[in-house]
């Protein structure tokens, strides 16, 4: 059976980072792994960060997808203006964390990297992390957590839908473009060591 759970509705979301720290982490990996400059430096950052109310990747985002009692995976998304106001702190955060003298280099990063993504619309719902566990994967349970998504959005009211995926990721661009998203404009780094590509989905008003 399957079934969904918002982190949020819980007693105690932080119980629950377990089951979603695994995807969020490989979701987030290509894009962290440039902005830190080691992919030894990413699980120890997003560890902390799933914690925080005001992140990106908080663990009171996340909805989850259940089957028969077991988290396979979730999703985390936000609308833009929220998404902003996220990815600000994030900044914040890391910025504050670090040394003093790593800051210049991390600031060379973000440079690098500030035209990855593509400008998220106040009345878009953007999709920011989604994943499913190792052993649910192949059994199209991706395609479940995007309509789910989908229809977050449209309880919301939203008719507009985007996200970023890595352009090498060809199985999740697959699904999104099975879901009805196509691709808008591929985005890359400066030094072209990374590109995305912007997909967006909009739905017609009955």
């Amino acid at each position: 059976m399957i079934f969904y759970q918002n982190a949020i509705d819980t007693p105690h979301p932080d119980d629950l980072i377990p089951h979603a720290l695994p995807w969020i982490l490989e979701a987030s990996g290509p894009y962290y792994r440039a902005l830190l400059g080691s992919a030894a430096c990413v699980t120890p950052i997003l560890e902390t960060w799933v914690y925080r109310a005001s992140s990106e990747i908080s663990i009171r985002r996340v909805k989850f997808l259940l089957s028969d009692s077991e988290f396979a995976g979730g999703f985390i998304a936000l609308n833009g203006l929220d998404l902003r106001k996220a990815r600000k702190a994030d900044t914040v955060a890391l910025l504050t964390s670090i040394p003093v003298s790593e800051r210049h280099a991390m600031m060379n990063r973000m440079e690098d990297l500030s035209s990855l993504f593509s400008p998220v619309a106040d009345d878009e719902y953007y999709l920011s992390k989604v994943g499913l566990n190792l052993h649910f994967r192949g059994k199209k349970l991706g395609r479940l957590l995007i309509d789910s998504y989908l229809m977050d959005g449209l309880r919301q009211g939203h008719t507009r839908y985007c996200l970023d995926v890595e352009i090498h990721n060809e199985p999740a661009i697959r699904c999104y473009r099975s879901a009805g998203f196509e691709v808008s404009h591929r985005t890359q780094s400066k030094t072209g060591t990374l590109g995305y590509y912007s997909m967006r989905y909009e739905r017609v008003r009955a």
